[in-house]
C-alpha cells in the first residue's frame, strides 16, 4: 500500500475528475464526513477499506487504483 499522502492525491484527483470541485458535495455523494475526507485527501490518515470500497462502488474506481495506483481510476467508456 502507498503512503497516505499518495493515496490522498489519488482521492483528490478522482474527486476532481468526477467534477466535484468542492469536497462537501463529494462527501455527501459517498456518505462521509467532511473532516474524515479532509484527513484522507491530505494524507493525514489512510482511507479505511470499507469506505474505499464504497468509493469504488459509487465511482467506478478500483481498489487497486485507490490504494496502489494500478489500473484505471475511472471506468473506460
Amino acid at each position: 500500500m502507498n503512503r497516505p499522502e499518495v493515496i490522498g492525491g489519488r482521492l483528490k484527483a478522482l474527486r476532481l475528475a468526477l467534477g466535484y470541485r468542492q469536497a462537501k458535495a463529494f462527501c455527501d455523494f459517498i456518505r462521509v464526513t467532511d473532516t474524515a475526507w479532509n484527513n484522507w485527501e491530505h494524507g493525514r490518515r489512510t482511507v479505511p477499506i470499507d469506505v474505499a470500497s464504497r468509493i469504488a462502488l459509487n465511482t467506478g474506481a478500483s481498489l487497486d487504483w485507490i490504494y496502489h495506483g494500478f489500473g484505471h481510476a475511472l471506468p473506460v467508456h
